[in-house]
Parts: C-alpha cells; sequence; structure tokens
C-alpha cells in the first residue's frame, strides 16, 4: 500500500505456522476472522509474484549489482531460449578488474562476492523476474 494511504496491509506469522495477511484501515482493529490464511509455500509464491509485477523487466544487457567484496559488481543476465523467449535461468557474469584477478589467482581465491543491503534488494526482485 501506498505510505500516505489510510489503508495497509498487515503480514504476521500465525502459531501455526501460517503466513495471516489482512487489509486494515487506519486505526481499525486487526481480527483473525479477516485474515488471509497462506502456507509457507503459498505465501513464498505470492511474494515472488508481487516481485515480479513489481520490478522491470530484466535488460538483454543485464542488471548490474554493486558487491561490497572483492568484486566491484556482478551483472545478473536473463538466458534466452533458441526461440528467443525469455528462459527462467540467471546467468551471473562476476565483473573483476585485472588487478583483483590477479591477487585472487595468486591466493588462490576462487571468485566471490558478498552482497548487503539495497544490492542485495536489488538482486532478489531480479532473481524473482526470472522465475
Amino acid at each position: 500500500m501506498r505510505k500516505d494511504s489510510e489503508k495497509s496491509l498487515y503480514v504476521r506469522k500465525g502459531d501455526n505456522g501460517e503466513i495471516l495477511v489482512n487489509k486494515v484501515e487506519n486505526g481499525q482493529l486487526i481480527e483473525e476472522k479477516d485474515a488471509v490464511h497462506l502456507d509457507i509455500q503459498e505465501a513464498r509464491l505470492l511474494g515472488i509474484q508481487l516481485l515480479k509485477l513489481s520490478t522491470e523487466p530484466v535488460r538483454k544487457d543485464g542488471v548490474t549489482i554493486n558487491t561490497s567484496d572483492i568484486v566491484e559488481n556482478i551483472t545478473v543476465y536473463q538466458r534466452i531460449n533458441p526461440d528467443d523467449t525469455f528462459a527462467n535461468t540467471a546467468c551471473f557474469e562476476v565483473n573483476e578488474d585485472e588487478e583483483t584477478e590477479d591477487y585472487r589467482t595468486n591466493n588462490g581465491l576462487s571468485p566471490n562476492f558478498s552482497i548487503e543491503g539495497k544490492s542485495l534488494e536489488k538482486l532478489i526482485a531480479v532473481l524473482a523476474k526470472i522465475v
């Protein structure tokens, strides 16, 4: 819901592990009888669908995401099928400069990266769009 809206969604986990979702208006009491009950799998699928609908399509040249580790950034691509339709496959390109690659190679390290904060949110949204 919009921040300035008097309506909002309240999501919580129930005692039996279900996910409960209530649509409420400002000041309204949240009542169990009004809740939508979702099991874990339904909640996960709903979350993915919401991210898919709220995320722009993955560009053919990929989406660059900043990392917080030795690698400068990664680019996420969505694989394309032989018939030019998008596949539900994500490809990652680790972008490192020559100096970083030399350091990693000389120290027996594999290409790796860490992602946090807004960059992690961006990666999650891109992956949800691809699924």
